[in-house]
């Protein structure tokens, strides 16, 4: 009796040996991970979407929040800072009025020194030719008011001012030049009498005439010869130099002839030294 041929055993893997890691590597992740992974329900990214909304909304309430400080602290603060500003109004009031009272006492103070110089320098033929002297240094320097024939210019800036159509510092200068260059023996600016010692410049947007700042239209006094005065100023390279500001930048001026004018004196002239005549 044969015995049944028995089955020949399987192969033996080379890695049977390494079959724990094997299994690892096979199912990396526990089935009780899977299980619960596959039972969780799922979401669409919606948490995520309500969490940036809740932000949006918490940013927008502080940032309201915020605006609705500053509103009430800019609104506590403007009852204040209308107090202040019509405190410095009333502080700058006071102060022109100061001035101007100064200047009066200052004009009445002058005319009591001449009064004491013409009484020092006596009716004689000495006292008068001083006496000239005096007076027609005083013209010159500004020191008393001139009356007398002249001419009357008033400029303005362009009726649409922009940059270009303002009048500046240095146009102002070369319109009084061009009038002393033909002939005018004294000259005012909106009231304020020109001397050697005065200086037209600009402060910001404003010019200013002996640090007094002035507003156009511009009124300039010159007084002179009638008959030369117009018609040099207009040669002149002052008046060459206006009309070319109203030709092309629209600059607005006017120039007429006047039978009398009043220049007045230079209120801030102060006596700087005195030198006696002979020493």
């Amino acid at each position: 009796m044969t015995e049944p041929a028995t089955k020949p055993a399987p192969p033996r893997r080379v890695d049977a040996s390494m079959s724990l890691l094997n299994n690892l590597m096979a199912h990396p992740i526990d089935e009780g991970y899977a299980v619960a992974a596959r039972s969780r329900p799922q979401q669409d990214g919606k948490p995520a979407r309500v969490r940036h909304r809740v932000m949006l909304t918490v940013a927008a309430l502080v940032l309201g929040f915020l605006l609705a400080v500053a509103a009430a602290q800019n609104y506590q603060a403007a009852p204040e800072a209308e107090k202040q500003r019509k405190e410095l109004i009333t502080r700058i009031n006071q102060a022109d009025d100061r001035l101007s009272g100064l200047r009066t006492d200052q004009t009445q103070l002058a005319d009591e020194v001449r009064r004491l110089q013409a009484e020092g320098l006596g009716s004689d033929s000495d006292g008068t030719a001083l006496q000239q002297q005096l007076d027609d240094l005083e013209l010159q320097t500004g020191a008393v008011a001139v009356t007398g024939p002249g001419v009357k210019v008033v400029v303005d800036d362009a009726k649409d001012a922009d940059k270009e159509g303002r009048l500046l510092d240095v146009d102002l200068q070369q319109l009084v030049n061009g009038l002393w260059t033909a002939g005018a023996e004294a000259v005012s600016v909106n009231g304020h009498r020109l001397t050697a010692m005065t200086a037209i410049r600009s402060a910001g947007s404003a010019i200013t005439v002996d640090y007094v700042s002035l507003t156009p239209p511009y009124t300039v006094l010159a007084i002179g010869d009638t008959g030369t005065l117009e018609a040099r100023f207009a040669q002149s390279s002052g008046g060459q130099w206006v009309q070319y500001l109203v030709s092309n930048f629209d600059v607005r001026k006017t120039i007429t002839t006047e039978d009398s004018l009043l220049v007045p004196a230079d209120a801030t002239i102060a006596l700087r030294y005195a030198k006696v005549i002979g020493k």
